[in-house]
This record gives structure tokens, sequence and C-alpha cells, in this order.
């Protein structure tokens, strides 16, 4: 028998017996505060919703993110307090909120004071120090009685998400070589694509007898030929190598900071790129919170391609699942004659050139990107053996920085 009850009768039998009413009204007290909590601790918290409200779930390096969060007491008792401590993810922080430790974690803690069936809401703004994909939950739920004790606890595994992308900051225009064969074609013009059909033009000596259009050349009783828009420029490969020392890709000690610079560098190209209507994607071999060993977006011009780049940025870890030189005899097997394929470095290219001629040997044409320290040493190296390089260089640290150079 717990105490408080066995209390209680002892009060009421001993009062009743001895003829002392401060020992009954004293039973009759400590068994209105003991019933009252065994019905609070039976109703508990089945019937109290705690839902979280993200504005978005997915934001830039350095905005903010609105949490809202919403508490409904549909009980018919009161709660005199309730207290929820959210888990956050590392990186996360609240403004205006400190976090507070709780059995050596920081928590997101919120107390409330409710009546039967309010329901309440608080706004609250999250920051990150970092990129990556954010959670925060499960929340542990502890309530008190009529008399403020504790009373019941609940712990809820409900997990929401987002996802904040790198910095993206200014970057120039890359101005992407298109060849036919062995001669450098016109930007737009010259050549056109059959498939991309134009409208039509009063037919001139010199055009084909295949370019007429009957229907029309019937129906203006002339002669009319097709039109067509120019053939799309070369599709657009990113290839990043999240390896950034020159030991092996497994015992590496990486140096995240280099790391998010080069993520920052692809970020920004992958921007550029889409603002210029390239067809382009971005593989690397890095951990995208799967359990393939590469991390691709595959080439496409589609509106929101330099989103899903910037998502898989987002995602990819800072320790390389596979060599930089695995990496490039993937992108051999499955890219298409004619890419140009950028490789995005911050090491020196000697242990990967062998790669790079093999890609080029199968039609790609590859631009060793050298980024990093010693960006302009590489892209020397790169250029003595044949291949074309420039080098990509934030002006600043990666969360001050202002532009991408490229030169």
């Amino acid at each position: 028998m717990r105490l408080a009850p066995a209390a209680t009768i002892l009060l009421l039998l001993g009062g009743a017996i001895g003829h002392v009413p401060v020992a009954v009204v004293l039973g009759l007290v400590v068994g209105v505060v003991e019933i009252g909590q065994v019905v609070w601790r039976r109703r508990g918290l089945g019937r109290v919703d705690y839902v979280r409200h993200l504005d978005t779930d997915r934001v830039a390096w350095g905005d903010e993110v609105g949490l809202t969060i919403e508490v409904w007491n549909r009980t018919g008792l009161p709660l005199p307090w309730l207290r929820a401590d959210d888990e956050p993810a590392h990186g996360i922080s609240v403004r205006d909120l400190p976090l507070v430790e709780v059995e050596r974690t920081n928590v997101l803690r919120n107390v409330w004071s409710l009546a039967p069936s309010e329901r309440v809401f608080r706004h609250l703004r999250l920051v990150t120090d970092r990129r990556g994909v954010f959670t925060i939950g499960p929340v542990r739920l502890a309530g008190g009685d009529l008399f403020a004790r504790p009373a019941t606890e609940d712990e809820r595994e409900e997990i929401d998400r987002f996802i904040v992308r790198p910095r993206v900051v200014a970057a120039p225009e890359l101005a992407r070589p298109d060849r036919w064969g062995e001669v450098d074609r016109a930007r737009s013009g010259l050549s056109e694509d059959p498939s991309r059909f134009a409208g039509i033009r009063p037919w001139v000596p010199g055009d084909s007898i295949r370019r007429i259009h009957p229907r029309a050349s019937a129906r203006l009783r002339q002669p009319m030929s097709k039109r067509f828009e120019p053939s799309r420029e070369r599709d657009v490969l990113i290839a990043l190598d999240v390896q950034t020392s020159e030991t092996s890709a497994w015992a590496s000690a990486l140096d995240s900071e280099d790391v998010e610079t080069l993520y920052v560098v692809a970020a920004s190209l992958a921007a550029s790129l889409e603002r210029t209507g390239a067809a382009f994607g971005i593989v690397a071999a890095g951990f995208a919170l799967s359990t393939r060993r590469l991390a691709q977006v595959p080439i496409s011009d589609a509106p929101g391609q330099a989103g899903r780049v910037l998502d898989l940025l987002a995602r990819l870890s800072t320790v390389p699942s596979a060599s930089y030189e695995r990496l490039l005899a993937t992108v051999h097997r499955t890219i298409r004659p004619g890419t140009v394929v950028l490789a995005l470095t911050c090491r020196e290219p000697g242990p990967f050139l062998a790669s790079l001629r093999r890609l080029e040997r199968a039609g790609a044409h590859v631009v060793v990107l050298a980024s990093g320290q010693g960006a302009v040493a590489n892209a020397r190296r790169a250029r003595a053996a044949g291949f074309s390089a420039r080098t990509a260089v934030l002006d600043g640290p990666w969360p001050s920085a202002g532009r991408l150079l490229v030169a």
C-alpha cells in the first residue's frame, strides 16, 4: 500500500476513534489530494495534442525557419503546468530562447498552464550554423495535477525535418564549349535541332526539299520551309571531389572547412548554370542519407534543377564514400559523348589524371576546376598534363564570401 492512502486511512480512523476533528479534516485533505493525483494520472496526456508546424522544409544557409508549436488540452481537466522538452539536432538554436541541458542533452523546453479544452500556439524561430538535414524531436511531455505536483509523463516519437541548403554566392557564367567533331560550333543559330520545331519561313534557294512544309505551302500558295531552334549547348556534369587530403579516402583527416568551401563553390556553379539555361547535374562520392555509395542528380534542364542539386549538397557528408578515381570510372560508364565534365577538386590532380584522360577518350570535354588554397598551382599542373583548367575560389571565407572568382 502506498504511503498517502495508508496515511489517509490512519488519519480518518484515528480521528474518528479518538474524536480528533483536526485529524479527520487532515485525512480528508490528504485523501482529496491523492484522489486528484490518481485522476490526473489516469487521464494522463492521451488527449493532449502536441503538434509542430514548420514554415518550410528547406531554406538557404543563413535563413531562419519558423516553428509553430500547437498544444490542445482536449480533456475536461485543467493542467496547472504542462512541460514539453523537444530534442533539436546538433547545430540548431532558437532565436531569443536558450536551450536547456537535461541529462547531458540540450532540449527546447516550453511550459504552459492550460484550462480545460484550451488550445495555444507558440511561435519560434530556428537558426542553424551549417548546411545539412536537421531534425527536431522526439518530445517528452510532463504534466501536473490540480496541486501542481508531477502527475503524468509521455514520450512521443514524432520527428520533423528540414533541409538547410549550402550557401550560394554570385558566380560568373561559365562558357561551355560546343563542338562538332573538331570544329567549334556557334553558340546559337548555325546548328539546328530537328526535334525543336519553331515555325515556318519562306523557302529560299539552297533549302533541302525535306524542309518544305506541305500544308503551310499549300495554304499560303508559296513554298514554305520549316524552321527549328538552335541546338542546345552541351550537357554539363559537376564531378565533385569530396576528398580534400592527399592520403587515402578512408584514412584522410578531413578539414570540414575546406569541404564546406567546396560545397559552396559547387552550389554557386549550379545556380550559375541554371541561370544560363544549361542542362546540368552533379555526382559525388559521398554519403547522402542513403545506402548508395555515390550521390548524384542526373543531368537535366528541367525547372528547379539547381534546387535538386542544392538539396543533394545539403545531405552530402564531409566524409568520402569512395575514391575520386572510382567516381570518375562510374562517370565514364554513364555519360554521353560530348558532355562537359567539370572536375571540381581542391587536391593536386596527379592521382586522377589517368581517369580524366579516359573520360576525354570517351568523348567528354574535361575541365579541371581547381579550388582551395593550392588552386593556382593545381590548375597549372592540370594544364601541363594537357587538360583545360581554371581556378574557382571564393573571395573570402565561405560564411562571409561575396563572389566566386573563376579565372
